[in-house]
């Protein structure tokens, strides 16, 4: 057994005083050299002991391994494709066979839905010494599945990164569009998205937004260090324009409910949205028109909504498809009634929303189609109509109900958080944009 002591030959050693004469020894010299040749075997020998005492009451069965060298991992990455399968996937990846029967069944179990592959998810394929040991599939910045692989075996685990939420206030007026306006400010879609959806049931972002209209959002941008990796919650966002001018205030009852409301308290939600597009341009109103087919001065009994094939379009308000089908110069049409006498219609569509046939039920903000240029048309647009009780009304002029306000009980909690959200939108200041996660 070997025993590895300390080198302290570099170390100070302590000083100590030198020991008082002694008197001659009375043994003769020949003798003294032998006593000491014995008490210095006897030192050791029991040094030793002590040792191999210690030694067995530590545990230590020999010395301490070294620390393990970090080797860096060579990184891979694939892009998911419309249509991809995760197996598909993950071979597309480079991986063998044997370690996709490893890896799939092991991700189900840890609950990854092999069916949720987003086109635009990424697959991180990691490899040392020229073989596959880890992946990772990333949703998001924060929604990261990670396995790790051998011979026979498949660890699957989530990734769990802190962030911080960082309230910030941006202002700005319309020069062409919302869209671009926020995006020229350096935010994302994602924003854009999320603000209109706010005013969806108040303004038309196409239709009724003008050049000079000014915007404000307070909301919580999400920083994981340095990197910009997100939105939270947008607190407050106010716009005015020409359409009128609009303020939404984010508040949760002690009921958990919530919901975005004016100051009065009034919820900005309606039973019906002002638009089946979230951004499109109007190209024909209701009224009588000049036919760009028939070539002819004729009535039209709805809204034409300009938007790129494929474009999703939203169902305006809960209800039940009454019909989906090929419906002459409609092309593919939908139509949906509602509570109240109400039912629209959603012309020329390239295709139907998953689950969109006969007496299928439908919630507001549903994607029930695509747009499209079947029937009549001579371009890509979705012709929308709206009927009461089978009369045609002008889908820019409808007034639908809103939902439920605050309720009185929670009325002075609702008039606190609308004071500190204005307050805290005053006392902001316009930030540089933010720098987004590579």
């Amino acid at each position: 057994m070997i025993f590895l002591v300390p080198d302290t030959r570099d170390e100070q050693q302590p000083h100590f005083p030198d020991p008082k004469p002694r008197a001659a020894s009375r043994l003769p010299r020949d003798s003294a050299v032998i006593v000491g040749a014995f008490a210095g075997c006897a030192f050791f020998a029991a040094l030793l002991v002590a040792l191999l005492v210690l030694h067995r009451r530590s545990g230590v069965s020999g010395p301490k391994p070294a620390a393990p060298v970090n080797v860096a991992f060579d990184t891979t990455s694939t892009v998911v494709k419309p249509g991809d399968v995760l197996p598909a996937l993950l071979g597309r990846a480079g991986l063998s066979p044997r370690i996709i029967g490893i890896v799939v069944p092991a991700m189900r179990a840890a609950g990854f839905n092999l069916r949720t592959l987003r086109p635009g998810d990424s697959l991180f394929v990691l490899s040392r010494d020229n073989a596959p040991r880890r992946l990772l599939y990333r949703r998001s910045y924060e929604d990261v599945y990670r396995a790790d692989f051998d011979s026979g075996t498949c660890r699957v685990s989530m990734l769990v990164r802190s962030f911080r939420m960082e309230p910030v206030i941006l202002r700005g007026a319309i020069r062409t569009s919302l869209y671009q306006s926020l995006v020229d400010m350096g935010e994302q879609p994602a924003l854009v998205t999320d603000y209109a959806d706010i005013f969806g049931w108040e303004i038309d972002f196409f239709s009724e937004t003008q050049p000079g209209d000014s915007f404000a959002i307070l909301v919580e941008r999400k920083f994981a260090g340095p990197d910009f990796v997100g939105y939270g919650s947008i607190l407050t966002a106010r716009y005015a324009g020409q359409a009128g001018s609009f303020a939404g205030y984010r508040f949760t009852d002690p009921e958990n409910r919530t919901d975005y409301y004016n100051a009065d308290g009034q919820s900005l939600r309606k039973t019906f949205l002002k638009s089946p597009l979230r951004f499109s341009r109007i190209s024909s109103r209701f009224g009588v028109r000049f036919h760009p087919i028939q070539r002819i001065v004729r009535p039209h009994y709805g809204v034409d909504y300009v938007a790129p094939e494929g474009t999703p379009v939203e169902c305006v308000a809960d209800g039940r498809v009454v019909s989906a089908g090929w419906a002459g110069g409609y092309g593919r049409l939908i139509v949906i009634g509602h509570n109240d006498g109400y039912s629209t219609y959603y012309g020329h569509l390239s295709g139907f929303g998953k689950g969109i046939s006969a007496g299928a039920p439908v919630s507001q903000g549903q994607a029930i189609g695509y747009v499209g240029a079947t029937g009549m048309s001579t371009g890509p647009h979705l012709h929308y109509e709206v009927r009461k009780y089978g009369s045609l009304t002008n889908p820019l002029k409808l007034n639908p109900p809103r939902a439920s306000p605050v309720k009185l009980v929670y009325a002075d909690q609702f008039r606190t958080v609308r004071d500190s959200l204005t307050h805290m939108m005053q006392e902001l200041s316009t930030p540089a944009p933010p720098r987004p996660v590579p």
